[in-house]
């Protein structure tokens, strides 16, 4: 099993969504897609930075949503390295405590969320710990649902904390954009 099924798996235990769901993925909600899964389905800005995820499936067939206020829960142990703005909520950069050596260090980027009270840069969160709820984007004025924005991000070793926001992520410049399916 990989690493983001298993994240998966805890997200539903974390927001009680039930057992045997099965979460499912259309094409505009991948890495590096360049179409929209909301609204007009035409094309983006930009290539997606990450995986969006939202719907899912119970046994009987029923697809649901995750609604507004849905639990997040952290992927690995780690430290909140810094929460900034984004254009539906706020986002949660945390450093794994598993870490590669070398001159990159990889992220985990939770993004279109309300972060809980106690986060705060610097804070160590461990496995499966709720960090964060979706955010309301209908009361954001957007068309798209709620839905937790999931990105890893390679970045150089040395970039400053107060640096690692959407600015450097989204401009794909100084960083790489990883497919969280194969973390």
């Amino acid at each position: 099993m990989s690493r983001f099924t298993s994240y998966l798996e805890a997200l539903a235990v974390s927001g009680s969504l039930g057992d045997g769901i099965e979460w499912l993925f259309f094409p505009g909600m991948l890495p590096q897609s360049s179409r929209k899964w909301w609204g007009d389905f035409g094309c983006r800005h930009c290539a997606h930075e990450g995986i969006d995820i939202c719907f899912f499936r119970h046994r009987g067939g029923l697809t649901c949503t995750l609604g507004a206020g849905a639990a997040v829960c952290a992927w690995s142990d780690g430290t909140v390295l810094n929460i900034c703005d984004d254009f539906l909520g706020r986002t949660l950069v945390v450093e794994p405590e598993k870490k590669f050596a070398g001159a990159t260090r990889i992220l985990e980027v939770f993004s279109h969320l309300e972060p809980g009270k106690d986060m705060k840069p610097g804070i160590q969160i461990q496995a499966g710990q709720i960090i964060a709820r979706t955010s309301d984007t209908r009361a954001r004025g957007s068309v798209l649902r709620p839905h937790l924005h999931l990105s890893c991000i390679e970045v150089r070793a040395h970039t400053p904390v107060q640096a690692l926001d959407w600015s450097l992520f989204a401009s794909g410049k100084k960083v790489n954009l990883l497919n969280p399916v194969f973390m």
